[in-house]
């Protein structure tokens, strides 16, 4: 019987897509099946337009904030599988958006 090796539940941003105040800890949008956002603060919008919602810890680690994702998420999005793209949002409220 082999045993089961799961991957960390993280995704790596680059510290320079955020600019605002060091991320210790962010709220983890479901928008649809190919959009996650992650917020430091509440968003109006998002609190009542999103599938779910979660918290995530970031960490800071070589210039880059390392944010573990609930299983659930990292897992339904198939993230350890998936090639996504991060970016910083261009409007306001300020967010890092991910993109399958």
């Amino acid at each position: 019987m082999k045993a089961k090796t799961e991957t960390t539940p993280m995704i790596r941003v680059d510290r320079r897509l955020w600019t605002g105040p060091a991320l210790s800890r962010l709220i983890v949008y479901a928008l649809d099946v190919a959009h996650l956002v992650l917020a430091p603060e509440p968003v109006v919008d998002y609190e009542r337009t999103a599938l779910f919602k979660e918290k995530a810890r970031v960490s800071l680690d070589d210039g880059q904030y390392l944010v573990e994702l609930p299983r659930k998420v990292y897992n339904f999005y198939h993230l350890n599988e998936a090639d996504y793209t991060v970016m910083a949002s261009e409007i306001r409220p300020r967010t890092i958006e991910i993109l399958l």
